[in-house]
């Protein structure tokens, strides 16, 4: 009984919250809760993925809309009516005369707190 004194400690289970006996840096009371945990962290992250590529699809489609109506601004408030959000963009650098130059996928634009402008296709190299 002495050994299980000096090497183990009662922790908390991650997942359940039961208490339970064992090395110090163990985590679950079980197998089946550390398979629940991970397969819980796993999903968490899948899920978020999925949200910021439907985020970023739904934002291409409307810049993708104005390149064919074949317009070249628009107010970011119009924009975000149509379900545009500023957050979800696939590059953002300085650009020529101090604007912000964003891009979705292969759609760049320059961005002011109000409007976006400048709007067009970035041409393909055939790579």
């Amino acid at each position: 009984m002495a050994y299980k004194k000096q090497f183990e400690e009662e922790s908390t289970c991650l997942e359940c919250g039961k208490a339970f006996y064992g090395r110090k840096d163990k985590h679950f009371c079980s197998l089946s809760c550390k398979n629940m945990w991970h397969n819980r962290k796993v999903r968490e992250r899948r899920h978020l993925r999925m949200e910021v590529m439907a985020a970023l699809a739904r934002n291409y489609e409307i810049l993708n809309a104005l390149l064919k109506e074949e317009r070249v601004s628009a107010e970011l408030e119009e924009l975000v009516k149509a379900g545009y959000d500023p957050a979800f963009v696939t590059g953002h650098r300085k650009g020529l005369y101090r604007h912000d130059e964003y891009t979705c996928f292969d759609i760049s634009f320059y961005r002011t707190s109000t409007k976006i402008f400048n709007v067009r296709r970035k041409a393909c190299d055939g790579h």
